[in-house]
C-alpha cells in the first residue's frame, strides 16, 4: 500500500514454505487475512520471500510463473519487493550461519538473484522494485579483501543482469546489500568503505541498480544512531533502496542474572541471535546468543546487551527485557526529514520461535492479529494519513 511518499508492506518470511505450492497457499490464505485486517478495499503491497526452490520452479514452469502472478492480481496484491536473503529453506530445524551462504562469490548467488529478478518483474506492481540481499556473506568466509573483490565484481554482474531486465520489462529493480551482524558488512561504516572502494558509483549500472536495505534491527544492535547512519549513506550517495521495519530485544544491567536469564528464555536452535554490548565507547561481539549461559566478566560487566531476535515492531518489552522500537522510529523520522522514501517493510519473521509465555501475550497469541498491530505502528509512526 501507498502511504505518502512510502510504499509498506511486510514480509512474507513470517509465514513458513519453502514450495511453490506454499507460496501460493500463504498469498491465498494468511497473507488474505492480513490484507483483510490492514487493506480490505485498496490494494495491498506484497514483500515476498522467495528461496531458490520456489524460483526454480517459476523459471522452469513459465505456467506456474503466470498462475501466480494472476493469482497475485485476484487477490489485489502488488508485488515491490522481495527478499532474495535466505537462499534455502528457511523453515529447517537449524539454519543458523547457512542463512548467508551462498556467498556473493559464488555463482550460485548470481544465478539465483538473476532469476528472481527476472520472476519479480513478471508479477503485478509498481514500475520501481527492490530485492534485498545478504551483504556479502558469512563474515569469517569474506574477509580476505580478494573475496571482496570477487563479491564486487558479481554484484556489478548481477547490476548489469537488472539493467537488461529494465530494458526488456520496463521493470526498474534495485539489488539492496543488507548489513547484519557477523556478515560481511555489518555496520554503516562498513558499507561506506565498501561502496567508496570497490562499488564506486562512477562504475556503469551502480548508481541505477545497486543501494542498501537498512535493516532497522541490525544497525540497532551495534548501537548506531540511526538518523545519523541514514544520514551518512544519503551524504555518500548510496541509495537506500530498502527499510526493513524491525526491533531488537534490549537489556539493560547484564550484570543482573535474573535479567540475562529473561533473555536467555530467547535463545532456540533455528536461528543464528547475534548479541552485541556496549561498555563505554567499546562493542563486545558474541555470535550467538547460547553462547552467553556462560559470559565472561566482560559481558556480565557491560553497561547494556542487544540481541538479534526480531520481535514485533509494536512491543516495548516485558518490564524487564526492553527493545529498540525507539530506533526504527527515529529512522522513519530521518527518511522523512531527509525527503527520501525507500521501500518499508516489516519484517518480524522470528514468530513461530518466539517463547511459548512471551507469544501467548502478544495479540492473544494471534499472529495476523501481531502483523496487523504492527502495520497500526509503522502508519502511526509515518502519520501520513490513511493508506492509498
Amino acid at each position: 500500500m501507498k502511504v505518502g511518499p512510502f510504499q509498506v508492506t511486510y514480509c512474507t518470511n513470517v509465514h513458513p514454505g519453502e514450495s511453490l505450492r506454499d507460496l501460493n497457499r500463504i498469498l491465498s490464505t494468511e497473507v488474505g487475512a492480513v490484507k483483510a485486517l490492514v487493506a480490505p478495499q485498496i490494494a495491498m503491497g506484497a514483500g515476498l520471500r522467495m528461496g531458490n526452490t520456489v524460483i526454480r520452479e517459476l523459471t522452469e514452469d513459465s505456467a506456474a510463473l503466470k498462475s501466480l502472478a494472476a493469482l497475485c492480481s485476484e487477490k489485489d496484491y502488488r508485488v515491490f519487493t522481495a527478499n532474495g536473503f535466505p537462499y534455502g529453506d528457511f523453515a529447517a530445524n537449524v539454519i543458523k550461519a547457512d542463512v548467508y551462504r551462498p556467498a556473493w562469490y559464488l555463482e550460485d548467488r548470481v544465478r539465483y538473484t538473476k532469476e528472481l529478478a527476472r520472476v519479480l518483474a513478471a508479477l503485478p506492481g509498481p514500475s520501481h522494485r527492490t530485492i534485498s540481499t545478504v551483504a556479502g556473506g558469512f563474515l569469517p568466509d569474506t574477509q580476505d579483501a580478494a573475496i571482496k573483490t570477487l563479491v564486487a565484481r558479481n554484484l556489478r554482474r548481477s547490476a548489469e543482469d537488472l539493467a537488461r531486465i529494465a530494458d526488456d520489462t520496463g521493470v526498474h529493480i534495485r539489488l539492496c546489500l543488507e548489513p547484519e551482524p557477523w556478515t560481511m558488512l555489518e555496520t554503516t561504516a562498513d558499507v561506506l568503505c565498501f561502496f567508496e572502494d570497490y562499488l564506486p558509483a562512477s562504475l556503469p549500472f551502480i548508481r541505477d541498480h545497486l543501494g542498501v536495505c537498512y535493516d532497522c534491527c541490525h544497525q540497532a544492535i551495534h548501537f548506531e544512531d540511526s538518523a545519523s547512519s541514514i544520514r551518512q549513506l544519503v551524504d555518500a550517495e548510496i541509495t537506500i533502496g530498502k527499510v526493513q521495519v524491525s526491533s531488537a530485544l534490549h537489556l539493560d544491567d547484564p550484570s543482573n542474572a535474573a535479567h540475562r536469564e529473561a533473555l536467555l528464555r530467547f535463545a532456540e536452535p533455528r536461528f543464528l541471535h547475534q548479541v552485541v554490548a556496549q561498555d563505554g565507547d567499546t562493542l563486545l561481539r558474541c555470535l550467538d546468543l547460547e553462547a552467553l549461559a556462560n559470559p565472561t566478566d566482560e559481558f556480565v560487566n557491560a553497561d547494556a546487551w542487544r540481541c538479534h531476535f526480531h520481535v514485533p515492531i509494536w512491543w516495548t518489552g516485558d518490564g524487564v527485557l526492553g527493545t529498540t522500537k525507539g530506533d526504527w522510529e527515529a529512522a522513519v523520522r530521518a527518511l522523512q526529514s531527509l525527503g527520501v522514501s525507500p521501500h518499508l517493510e516489516i519484517e518480524t519473521y522470528t514468530w513461530h520461535v518466539l517463547p511459548e509465555s512471551d507469544r501467548g501475550d502478544m495479540e492473544s497469541g494471534d499472529l495476523t492479529a501481531s502483523v496487523a498491530a504492527e502495520f497500526d505502528a509503522l502508519l502511526a509512526a509515518l502519520s501520513g494519513g490513511p493508506p492509498e
